[in-house]
């Protein structure tokens, strides 16, 4: 699915509820507000929103029934909220901010923060999986604001969700009188939970991720390559000598693949420029050299222009003296032919070296092109020339082998796709609520953090009131133009 069918879905989608709308509004008046007013629903334009109090009493019941537990458990989330992920996220910004509009400074081991778009730059179709995985990461959210009411007997007036085009948000409406009635770090607490929910959801995800293939190796088999499962629509792997759907790959340019981390390595190491070793023997009766001609971009073509599966392949000089021989000679040989069998690599860290008796070969390629060989089970290997960025972004894998066909029809990869977007939604949720920013929680963390410090000083209303403002003005005015910016940048760099 690509991005224009999944905005013409949404538009179509908005369409139709709307033209519902606007059709019982005017022909069924009073039924019909009556319905919206039972059922909690109010629809505008792009957005429709849901509220009901059905579960208040059940929060306030589950709250007071874990009593104990929830005190200390909310308590811990208020001291990691303040002293640990507040100025992390601040130190995440401030040196993004640096990194991205000051080109001279610098700074290692920042976690890469980026928009998440379906069709963008993540698939079209992982839109159910993004739907779910944030709409989990705001509720839990949520759930963490109004159990940490409840436990400060605050009053849960209702709960909801409210969806803009795509995007989930639940929400819990509180008595603001019981809450602006409550001490300073009680308040905290209440706007500190749902963030602190949000960091434990994203450790929960992330400890089930990294547990999935012992949790599922009762029904499915790993380790012993990766699966091809698809592609997308522009994947040049796909054509008559490329990959196939189903094919189990085990190696790329010798670099053994066992699961699908070994999958990014291996499309990693890719990039490194190798020969193959080959036999001189094998070279004096398949060499195909024709006259020697240099392109405009200095890489030196050997074969002729028709020959589509020969390559020029240059002699590399071995660190051994014994075995050189003189750098500049080229061969046009097939290098399918070349790999029929396990073929050895030789790469400049290695001196270019080979066993005796056998010579380094090279294929002679310009700057931004690599061959890359594939090699598959059962099957005979799939050369590429191009580029490894392209079997990483048009190529989907699946780790996981059923051990009977009953199991075939779920794979867990997509239960870790869903625990990746948990995690990236959870913590990205978290830190824009932590940051000073109007709206967010950060807004009453930072009001309440100044209230405390205000106390301390023995200052009045007027310093909490102008330091607050000052404050949240600058976090709003550092947070909305880089989220406009990470969009932005998705939008026009992102390509998934």
């Amino acid at each position: 699915m690509s991005f224009a069918i999944l905005c013409s879905f949404v538009i179509t989608f908005y369409v139709v509820i709307w033209f519902f709308d606007s059709f019982f509004k005017s022909c069924m008046h009073y039924p019909y507000y009556a319905f919206l007013e039972g059922t909690g629903l109010k629809i505008g334009i792009l957005n429709f929103t849901w509220t009901t109090t059905a579960f208040n009493r059940f929060l306030y019941r589950w709250s007071k029934n874990l009593t104990r537990i929830l005190r200390k458990w909310y308590t811990c989330g208020y001291i990691f909220t303040i002293w640990i992920f507040l100025p992390f996220a601040i130190w995440t910004l401030l040196t993004f901010i640096f990194e991205h509009f000051y080109e001279t400074i610098q700074i290692n081991n920042v976690p890469e923060i980026k928009a998440m778009l379906p069709g963008v730059n993540i698939p079209a179709s992982d839109f159910w999986v993004y739907f779910l995985a944030i709409g989990f990461s705001t509720v839990f959210h949520e759930l963490g604001h109004a159990l940490a009411a409840a436990q400060e007997d605050v009053q849960l007036i209702s709960v909801g969700v409210y969806v803009f085009t795509i995007i989930p948000i639940a929400f819990v409406q509180m008595n603001s009188d019981h809450l602006n009635s409550l001490s300073v770090t009680k308040r905290l607490k209440i706007f500190c939970a749902g963030i602190w929910h949000n960091i434990a959801t994203a450790f929960v995800a992330l400890l089930l991720f990294f547990s999935a293939p012992i949790l599922f190796n009762i029904a499915y088999e790993t380790g012993i390559g990766v699966k091809i499962t698809g592609f997308t629509d522009d994947s040049p792997l796909t054509d008559e000598r490329g990959l196939i759907q189903g094919d189990v790959v085990y190696s790329i340019n010798s670099c053994e693949i066992k699961n699908a981390n070994d999958w990014i390595y291996c499309l990693h190491m890719a990039h490194d420029r190798f020969g193959i070793c080959t036999s001189a023997e094998y070279v004096s009766q398949n060499d195909e050299i024709m006259m020697e001609t240099i392109r405009e971009n200095d890489v030196v073509e050997c074969c002729r222009k028709d020959d589509l599966y020969s390559f020029c392949f240059e002699y590399m000089e071995p660190k051994v003296v014994a075995d050189s021989v003189l750098p500049g000679q080229y061969s046009c040989l097939k290098p399918r032919d070349m790999i029929k069998e396990k073929f050895t690599k030789c790469t400049e860290p290695g001196g270019f070296s080979c066993p005796r008796g056998m010579h380094c070969l090279r294929p002679s390629l310009n700057n931004h092109t690599y061959l890359i060989v594939i090699e598959r089970k059962d099957k005979e290997a799939v050369l590429y020339l191009g580029l490894p960025y392209d079997l990483h972004k048009t190529v989907f894998i699946d780790q996981y082998f059923p051990r009977m066909a009953l199991f075939s029809f779920f794979s867990p990869s997509q239960f870790e796709k869903l625990l990746r977007y948990v995690f990236m939604f959870s913590m990205g949720i978290g830190f824009l609520n932590v940051v000073p920013c109007y709206g967010m929680d950060g807004h009453h963390i930072t009001r309440s953090l100044i209230q405390i410090l205000a106390k301390y000083l023995n200052k009045n209303g007027d310093f909490v009131t102008f330091f607050t403002v000052f404050t949240v003005v600058v976090g709003t005015g550092v947070t909305v133009p880089t989220l406009i910016y990470l969009f932005y940048q998705a939008v026009t760099l992102g390509v998934y």
